[in-house]
């Protein structure tokens, strides 16, 4: 009976997930939002590089100038064990989206066995696991590109379950399961996600300790050996991590203020029981973060029966999943509360992280578990035969309570702060989002009618618990399905659909005019894409770019675009020949701007072709040279000053610290006749044929046209071999006079142990499950 109950889950959840993501499991449509169109782009240029050159590029040079792919967790799926196996579906034939169906399935079954391990009976579970399977975070997320953040919480129920077991019987083959799941879900890669989630863990250990009064050092023990196996079992891509975070813009000073940007404010709570209350995103949206696509909606009746959770239950795990969904509201209030401050500048690496609303998805774990809970000690209560009057009135109030509120912000509205410049544009958008205020308390006062009905009719034993369960489930996924449908498909004349035919993504990938004249340019160069076109697309087609979108770009780059920006300084720094602009300047403005039209032509951007033009720069810097004469400052901001403030002659006036140039520059030579060439050229490797004239006691200097990195980059394969920041962005290195061959190469040893380590645990994990086999060990260990 229960294989069949679990059979029966699974089937139910595969319906919910196929009727809800019906368009893009089967049919040749997919989710392809801005975000999604930027990690398709680099994964299709990793490829590209990977069989171009028969090797991995863990060096990406097509965006930013540079920078690592591995260590900035740019396209890693490969380090996750099940894409080895799910990624099989392409050959079939199969939609890629079950590849993330089966992850919400996976969430939804480790929801049941979680609220089963709790004692809940079956509907309650299921009403949990659907639920949260199809929570509007999950939802958003998937459809939004952000697939990594779905497939990570999906481990959240499993490890919760995975905890508790061991809780129960601490001994090894728990323990295995419970760094199984750990070091997958550390390999799918959201760092913040699975941080959030060993905080979960964390506060069950403080609850543990709180209940029992007393430290259970055996379980304690066991998941803390447990967790350490699961991160072993992911340092292949963690080590790396590490290394890189150092030098990520994340770690730049006074990064709170934009890592803070989206904080839920206290008064946006309103939006889990009236999705509208802050319009329903993008332009609809008139709340406190820069932007938003979707409400972060509860559901009414989750949020009432999650208060039932606690009417004469004897059960104490309420108390944890209540501290845990009190906990992670307060973070997610970010900059609007001190308690964030607090762990930002005291918890370790929490500072690396943004966005503190995506800290909401351990709320609604947390109020979906309340809610099973609280309907299962209903239908307890229900099954006592006792007409209780005073949960019908508790019911009733709250529901009350609910509309009242809904009403209040309904005539309580203010869109002051989300103003467009044409009047006649704001009364439109204004009246919409009062119309879907007022359309969200129609459909939340029928369903919380429909609900207290319910509860009235099974109390007179007029309906079975049966029926009464049945209906609770149908009412809190209807509830959250119509919060879905618009995030899926909006029909708000201000959110466009990323529901799209696969044709829009053939499209980004095929060439176009202007990829076409650029790929016919042999030359060593990188491109300006300006505006709208600063996306990743030109990786794609392995055409370097300056800009792009990564989440985590190298501080260096940064730092730069923050104090200097784009000027010509940075134009000839960064070698740019071409400007890719929507814009067709005057030929005076052009010439002004040292630019010449050199092509226009149709050009693929945001799921539409549009007219672009390239502008060559005229005064394009070399991609590699030698530098004349070094200087020196006394900090980055006086360097900073100079870049902006100063025509810069890269030869004569490029500059270096102070400590550097004390050490080398009595060591200089320079000589008109020197030359310097890239002979080849790949991602991970570059090799210069130098031929200098000069003292053999002294050295030319070399400036690269590459970001520095101080990490992984050997010359001849000689650590010891100084690379050097040079104009606080790019890199350089002295040559010995006379002909030389420099090969610089990309080979950080983090990913060698890195991997030794991942497989190493690996194969400890599973060996002490296989023993746990032998009940003599199980029970001695």
């Amino acid at each position: 009976m229960k294989f069949n109950s679990r059979v029966k889950v699974l089937g139910i959840l595969l319906i919910i997930c196929s009727s809800l993501f019906y368009e893009v499991m089967f049919s040749n449509y997919i989710f392809l939002s801005p975000d999604s169109l930027s990690a398709q782009s680099v994964s299709r240029g990793i490829d590209i590089a990977n069989e171009k050159y028969d090797e991995y590029p863990i060096w990406m040079p097509w965006m930013f100038g540079g920078l690592p792919s591995t260590h900035s967790m740019q396209n890693i799926s490969a380090y996750y064990f099940p894409h080895q196996v799910i990624s099989n579906i392409k050959f079939l034939g199969i939609p890629w989206f079950w590849n993330f169906a089966l992850h919400f399935i996976f969430c939804g079954f480790g929801m049941y066995l979680l609220l089963r391990k709790i004692k809940l009976r079956f509907y309650p579970s299921l009403l949990g696991a659907s639920c949260f399977m199809i929570n509007p975070w999950m939802i958003v997320n998937i459809v939004h590109g952000h697939g990594s953040q779905v497939m990570t919480a999906a481990y959240i129920p499993w490890l919760i379950w995975a905890m508790l077991n061991l809780k129960d019987k601490p001994n090894i083959r728990n323990m295995s399961i419970l760094a199984l799941l750990i070091g997958l879900q550390l390999q799918r890669g959201h760092v913040q996600i699975a941080y959030y989630s060993w905080i979960a863990m964390g506060v069950y250990v403080i609850y543990d300790y709180v209940l029992s009064k007393k430290i259970d050092v055996y379980f304690l023990s066991k998941w803390m050996i447990s967790s350490a196996l699961g991160l072993c079992m992911s340092l292949w891509i963690y080590i790396p991590l590490l290394n890189y975070t150092p030098y990520s813009g994340r770690s730049i000073p006074k990064w709170i203020d934009s890592a803070t940007q989206w904080s839920l404010h206290p008064y946006e709570m309103l939006t889990l029981i009236l999705p509208s209350s802050y319009g329903f995103g993008e332009s609809a949206y008139f709340g406190y973060m820069p932007f938003t696509n979707f409400p972060n909606y509860t559901g009414c009746l989750l949020i009432i029966l999650a208060f039932l959770s606690f009417y004469r239950n004897r059960n104490k795990i309420v108390y944890f999943f209540l501290f845990l969904s009190l906990f992670s509201l307060f973070v997610s209030f970010g900059k609007y509360f001190f308690f964030y401050e607090f762990l930002f500048n005291w918890l370790p690496y929490f500072n690396k992280f943004r966005v503190p609303s995506m800290m909401l998805i351990i709320f609604q774990f947390s109020i979906l578990i309340l809610a099973s809970i609280g309907l299962n000690n209903l239908l307890d209560k229900i099954k006592e035969g006792e007409y209780n009057n005073q949960i019908i009135k508790f019911v009733s109030i709250t529901s009350i309570f609910i509309l009242f509120l809904s009403i209040i912000r309904y005539l309580n509205h203010d869109f002051s702060q989300h103003q467009f410049q044409d009047p006649s544009v704001n009364m439109i958008i204004n009246n919409y989002r009062l119309s879907i205020m007022k359309n969200d308390i129609v459909n939340i006062s029928i369903l919380l009618t429909l609900f207290t009905s319910s509860i009235i009719t099974v109390f007179n034993k007029r309906i079975s618990l049966t029926i009464f369960s049945i209906g609770c489930i149908c009412f809190s996924i209807a509830d959250i399905y119509l919060v879905n449908k618009k995030i899926i498909n909006p029909d708000s004349p201000y959110s466009q659909s990323v529901t799209k035919h696969k044709k829009y993504l053939d499209a980004q990938f095929k060439t176009d005019s202007i990829i076409d004249f650029l790929n016919n340019d042999k030359s060593k160069y990188r491109v300006l894409p300006i505006g709208e076109l600063a996306d990743n697309r030109l990786v794609a087609f392995n055409i370097e770019s300056a800009t792009g979108y990564h989440p985590a770009k190298l501080g260096l780059y940064e730092s730069m675009n923050k104090n200097v920006g784009i000027n010509d300084n940075i134009l000839r720094l960064l070698n740019i020949k071409y400007l890719l602009s929507t814009q067709k300047y005057p030929d005076n403005q052009a010439e002004s701007l040292s630019l010449r039209r050199v092509k226009s032509g149709k050009y693929y951007s945001n799921f539409k072709y549009k007219d672009v033009y390239v502008y060559e720069y005229l005064n394009v810097g070399q991609r590699v040279q030698f530098l004349s004469n070094l200087n020196y400052v006394d900090s980055r901001d006086n360097g900073y000053e100079l870049l902006k403030n100063s025509k810069l002659n890269i030869i004569k006036d490029s500059f270096v610290s102070k400590d550097v140039y004390d050490k080398n520059i009595e060591f200089m030579s320079y000589s008109d006749s020197s030359t310097v060439y890239i002979k080849e050229w790949s991602p991970n490797k570059i090799v210069l044929e130098t031929k200098t004239i000069g003292p053999p006691d002294k050295k030319h200097f070399v400036l690269l046209s590459e970001i520095y990195f101080p990490y992984g980059w050997t010359i001849n394969g000689d650590d010891d071999i100084e690379i050097i920041e040079v104009n606080n962005l790019l890199r350089g290195f002295f040559v010995s006079n006379g002909d030389n061959e420099v090969v610089l190469s990309f080979n950080p040893a983090d990913l060698r142990y890195g991997s030794i380590l991942t497989y190493l645990s690996l194969i400890l994990i599973l060996f002490i499950f296989f023993l746990s086999y032998k009940d003599k060990y199980d029970e001695r260990i």
